[in-house]
């Protein structure tokens, strides 16, 4: 496990578990489904579509790197490749899961390559469709613990700067997030935004620790 950062469940703070996902949890993401019942929200809908769709070119791409032994399931395989070659282009997937007793076993993926400059490019960020239905458990701020851990990983790399493309639909929760003035088709973490996401990120982890210090 890469670490545990904090999702809100029915109004209430728990915690998500987020590590890198094994072989068989990425097969996993091909069979993520449209729910049967679409809520009446043409954005909320259109985010179940892309997610579904992320899932599987995320599984898809994944298994291409695979297959040139270029995917790490784990920080060992991934500190070694790096330590054998320093220029290593790998593949990963991070998972985040429910650390509580939930009908939905995955909360989110983001589908990451190191390149050979030690950069990260997020590829596919996606929230399960059952969490963005929001039916049953309503979960929510399961974007802000995947970032919140892709920034983590970066920092433990030393990894300079996060870039990514931004769609139609995530444009603004990327601005918003960011904390940037316009966020476009593509943005970069890097320099003071990315020194804000990692202020961000320490502030929700000690807001974590405090609960958990109360509990």
């Amino acid at each position: 496990m890469l670490g545990s950062l904090p999702v809100k469940v029915n109004g209430v703070w728990r915690e998500a578990e987020v590590s890198f996902a094994s072989e068989r949890e990425v097969s996993g993401l091909c069979y993520w489904r449209i729910p049967h019942s679409l809520p009446n929200d043409e954005p909320v809908t259109r985010k179940i579509y892309d997610a579904v769709e992320f899932a599987r070119l995320a599984c898809n791409r994944w298994r291409y790197y695979h297959r040139q032994q270029l995917t790490v399931t784990n920080r060992f395989e991934l500190e070694t490749a790096i330590g054998e070659s320093a220029n290593a282009e790998l593949a990963m997937i991070l998972i985040a899961r429910p650390a509580w007793r939930s009908p939905i076993s995955t909360l989110g993926i983001a589908y990451l390559r190191r390149t050979w400059c030690n950069h990260l490019f997020l590829e596919f960020f996606a929230t399960h469709p059952q969490v963005i239905v929001q039916r049953g458990e309503q979960i929510k701020a399961v974007g802000d613990a995947l970032l919140h851990q892709i920034l983590a990983l970066a920092e433990s790399l030393a990894a300079p700067c996060i870039w990514g493309e931004a769609t139609e639909q995530s444009h603004q929760w990327y601005q918003d997030h960011l904390a940037i003035e316009e966020v476009r088709d593509h943005f970069f973490i890097e320099d003071e935004v990315k020194l804000h996401c990692l202020n961000e990120m320490h502030r929700a982890q000690r807001e974590m620790l405090a609960r958990r210090a109360t509990t």
